[in-house]
């Protein structure tokens, strides 16, 4: 039906051509303006000058129109009629200048080139190029009512569960107002007793720490005292195993405040000096030869033995007067721990509530976010969100995701590069959806953050068709889409 329709157009207009055009370069509508039989007056009215001047090679006229057919004017214009393809309007300049430009070969009457007319094929092809685009809207158009139906479908579903979660959610804060006034009355005498434990068992802490220290103190006393008399002296601290380093006499009597012999009482206030030098399990047995001499046989001996030429006595540690408390906090008693389970049910109870109001706000904002979207007058490009479309050239993929972002990746693998967000249509000839626009991508080195411009056509199904870079950084993407397609007019009568 389509066929016949557009060969019914066509031959109309081969009749209508063939019985009014006579003038050379001049379409059948302004043949009008060129009757033989009166003079031609320019078609901007500044001159009249005999039909004879017409396409004699020579121009009259300003604007050029008295030579339709020729090169004369520079500024003149010659019409193909391409009798069953489109007719096509050229630059006089084009005319006999050996170049078959109209494909009936119209514009080289005169020229030394022959044209061979190929208006029937490609008007034959032109036609099948008609044909595959209206079905494909013819097509895409049933599908886009589908859309329609579902994304009228979903915005209805949606603020369907956008109403009544508002209504829930005050339900849910009311509930968990109460719950956290239970879980702060049950945290209050938690704390408290809590608290009461941890102060008790601090200053628990700090007694045995301080009779650690007294214990450390009172055991070094009787290590460093070494003639057990209950005095320490300068001689007994200048070489002492139990210090880290023989002393001069100027250092004992230092460590020892000045004094010749201080007794234990006097050591609790000079422990503090003693204590970083001295050493409970003694000097290594090295450390002690070192201070040995020899005798007359080559043997080592300490240097004291030597001057009173008898060993020294060798005096046992005392063991530990009491042993070491481990200084790990004891555990609540019994009324603090049933203080603590009803304040870990009123917290349980107080975060599960919690949660279930902080994922119905996520969900509303994510409600509200989507039927702010502006997905067509009729709601058709509804159904592109959450899907991808992928387009691959050589080197890269590239990926829209309608209403989200925009990416791109090495096809070798690695990771994404943002290209942009969604952020608007971009209106062109009256159509506010026919293009998308992408911004505030990845930005480019020493350059401007990427941005994609994604150019939507009719299409039987959703297809990423082609993606250049005519900017740097800037992207221009052809999208089909059976959400942009329209009734066509000629298919079959029924659109």
């Amino acid at each position: 039906m389509l066929s016949i329709i557009i060969l019914s157009s066509i031959l109309g207009s081969i009749l209508c051509s063939n019985q009014l055009h006579a003038v050379r370069g001049v379409s059948v509508q302004d043949q009008v303006f060129y009757n033989p039989i009166q003079d031609f007056t320019c078609l901007d009215g500044s001159k009249t000058i005999p039909f004879k001047s017409v396409n004699d090679d020579f121009c009259d006229c300003a604007d050029s129109s008295d030579e339709p057919g020729t090169a004369a004017c520079p500024e003149g214009r010659f019409h193909c009629s391409n009798l069953g393809f489109k007719s096509l309007l050229l630059q006089s300049s084009r005319v006999n200048d050996g170049i078959c430009d109209c494909c009936d070969g119209s514009d080289e009457y005169d020229s030394s080139v022959v044209c061979f007319n190929q208006c029937q094929q490609l008007g034959m092809e032109d036609l099948k190029k008609r044909e595959k685009e209206i079905e494909e809207s013819h097509a895409g158009f049933n599908e886009k009512q589908q859309y329609i139906e579902e994304g009228k479908m979903n915005k209805a579903e949606k603020q369907k569960r956008l109403d009544y979660i508002k209504t829930i959610l005050e339900e849910r804060r009311t509930v968990l107002e109460e719950l956290k006034t239970v879980k702060e009355a049950a945290e209050a005498p938690e704390k408290e007793a809590k608290d009461q434990h941890e102060s008790e068992w601090n200053d628990k802490k700090a007694k045995l720490k301080e009779e650690k220290e007294i214990m450390e103190r009172e055991e070094a006393y009787v290590l460093l005292d070494t003639d057990k008399n209950g005095w320490l002296v300068v001689g007994e601290i200048m070489s002492n195993n139990y210090l880290l380093a023989d002393q001069t006499e100027a250092e004992a009597k230092d460590l020892m405040g000045g004094e010749a012999m201080v007794n234990n009482d006097k050591f609790v206030d000079l422990w503090q000096f003693f204590k970083p030098k001295f050493i409970k399990d003694g000097r290594s047995k090295q450390s002690t030869e070192e201070a040995q001499g020899e005798n007359e046989n080559g043997e080592k001996v300490d240097e004291q033995q030597e001057e009173s030429g008898s060993a020294p006595e060798v005096v046992e540690q005392p063991p530990p007067e009491a042993a070491v408390v481990e200084e790990q906090m004891p555990e609540y008693n019994d009324v603090t721990q049933q203080l603590m389970q009803v304040a870990d049910e009123a917290r349980k109870n107080f975060d599960e509530e919690d949660k279930k109001v902080r994922d119905l706000d996520n969900e509303q904002k994510q409600l509200e976010e989507y039927l702010n979207n502006d997905f067509g007058g009729d709601e058709e490009f509804a159904s592109l969100t959450g899907k991808c479309f992928e387009y691959t050239d050589r080197e890269y993929t590239y990926k829209l995701c309608p209403f989200d972002k925009v990416t791109q990746r090495n096809k070798d693998g690695g990771s994404e590069t943002d290209l942009g967000k969604w952020g608007k249509w971009i209106e062109k000839d009256g159509n506010k959806y026919s293009s998308m626009k992408y911004e505030n991508g990845q930005g480019c080195w020493n350059g401007p953050s990427r941005s994609a411009l994604i150019r939507l056509s009719c299409g039987k199904e959703n297809s990423l068709l082609s993606v250049v870079e005519p900017s740097r950084c800037e992207y221009e993407m052809e999208f089909k889409t059976p959400a942009l397609c329209v009734k066509h007019p000629l298919h079959g009568g029924e659109l």
